[in-house]
């Protein structure tokens, strides 16, 4: 998962690279609000997504009037598809160099591919920066690896360039990261500066890392499904907040597989969902939970339940699915395929208590269904 800015460089900050100062501003803090300083100031708009700049959500401030004029005009909206509940208000770099720098893990060649630039900034992609990949993950390998790229860099900023290199792998070794990402990192008297920070976490370790783990608890406005998945114990992805068919299913690659054949039927899913049925151990509360945040959306006219059943048993899954409907009086048509072990048993319960479910055993079969109960 995408950290936002604040928390991204905060991370790095931990294992030694330095950052601007800065200051992070919520709604309702914005009026009167201005660093200490002459200015000027970058206002930037705190999402988990890539393209803010171009999307209008870096704003270069040279008074304190326009910076809170800025804090106005950001805070409240929508940026990337993501609400804007914070801004980072940093001093500007003036009259630096700006380099791009990355690591990130490299899984088909089983070490750390790094990248650098002497141009860094929006079109740096255009670029295409000299990489190596290292042959293992660790942190002697990666600055080896450095060695062979930075070869070019004027003499006078290998030395900051060579600590930053430093500073980025330890915190993707510590911490379990993914990609680190600096655009621009800034060189000049002071040394280095991250002037941004892309760092994407591995939520899957995180959840066994009490400091990764309080760092996204900390944000659910700005990380949502992620303290969903810490919180619940399970994967619920927003994907589509005006879709049209809520998913409730099981298993990462099955759910994907449903998403998939959803959209090459021209319909729009609101959500990506891994119920991981096989620690439901009797009890409802999960699909209360799931439900609940996809009536929750005016958009969805249809939940679509398909569930492949290894161990679960789907006489047990029928019980709890109907338990959750009384539950939660859901009035949204359900479309169910209960498929493995236990599916007659399944069957069966929801057609006693619930037969107003509609059930299918063909997952296309299931997805016509939707379709014709989205657009009649």
């Amino acid at each position: 998962m995408l950290l936002i800015e604040a928390d991204g460089k905060a991370l790095l900050a931990r294992h030694g690279l330095a950052v601007p100062r800065a200051a992070l501003v919520r709604a309702g803090e914005a009026a009167g609000f201005c660093l200490d300083g002459s200015g000027p100031w970058v206002v930037k708009a705190q999402v988990p997504a890539g393209g803010r700049g171009k999307a209008g959500g870096i704003v270069l401030c040279r008074t304190p009037e326009e910076v809170e004029v800025s804090l106005a005009r950001l805070l409240g909206t929508t940026l990337r598809g993501h609400p804007v509940t914070a801004c980072l208000v940093e001093e500007a770099v003036c009259g630096a160099a700006e380099h791009y720098l990355s690591l990130m893990v490299d899984p088909a060649g089983l070490g750390i591919r790094i990248a650098w630039s002497r141009a860094g900034g929006v079109e740096v992609e255009s670029a295409a920066p000299p990489a190596a990949c290292t042959t293992s993950p660790d942190e002697a390998a990666i600055l080896a690896a450095a060695e062979e790229i930075l070869a070019t860099a004027d003499p006078a900023e290998r030395t900051a360039l060579r600590g930053a290199v430093r500073d980025l792998a330890r915190a993707l070794l510590a911490e379990g990261l993914l990609l680190v990402e600096v655009n621009p990192l800034f060189i000049g008297s002071f040394g280095t500066l991250a002037g941004d920070a892309k760092v994407v976490l591995d939520l899957n370790l995180a959840e066994g890392q009490a400091d990764l783990r309080a760092l996204v608890l900390a944000r659910p406005d700005a990380y949502p499904d992620a303290v969903r998945k810490l919180q619940e114990g399970f994967d619920y992805v927003e994907l589509d907040p005006e879709g049209e068919v809520g998913l409730v299913t099981t298993g990462a690659g099955l759910s994907m597989v449903v998403v998939d054949e959803m959209t090459a039927a021209g319909l729009r899913p609101l959500n990506f969902c891994d119920l991981r049925t096989g620690q439901l151990r009797g009890d409802p509360t999960r699909l209360v939970r799931v439900l609940d945040w996809i009536s929750a959306r005016p958009s969805v006219c249809v939940v679509l339940v398909n569930i492949f059943a290894g161990i679960t048993d789907l006489g047990e899954f029928g019980r709890l699915l109907s338990d959750a409907l009384d539950r939660t009086g859901l009035r949204l048509p359900v479309v169910a395929r209960l498929v493995g072990t236990g599916a007659a048993a399944g069957r069966a319960e929801l057609a006693r208590r619930h037969p107003g479910v509609i059930v299918e055993d063909d997952l296309l079969a299931a997805v016509a269904r939707a379709a014709t109960l989205c657009k009649p």
